[in-house]
């Protein structure tokens, strides 16, 4: 793995990392400011981790709600239960 490929790899883990503790979706912004990139870097992560079915989206309104694929089933249950 090249330089380039591994410092990607770190940033999808802390991605990771940081959608497994905050359960309950972060925006771009709220991931960006909380592992020190850029909002644009973020998104770019982001939708490459969402293609590979490692991020679920979920958009509210004009905000990109981002979980991890096993956090997004909780969410759904709740959801179910308030309606």
């Amino acid at each position: 793995m090249n330089k380039k490929a591994a410092k990607a790899e770190k940033m999808k883990q802390k991605i990771i990392s940081l959608l497994s503790k905050k359960t309950y979706g972060l925006s771009i912004d709220e991931i960006s400011n909380s592992i020190g990139i850029s909002r644009i870097t973020a998104s770019k992560y982001l939708a490459v981790m969402e293609a590979q079915g490692k991020v679920f989206v979920r958009e509210i309104g004009n905000t990109k709600l981002h979980y991890l694929p096993k956090n997004i089933r909780g969410l759904m249950r709740h959801e179910k239960k308030q309606i």
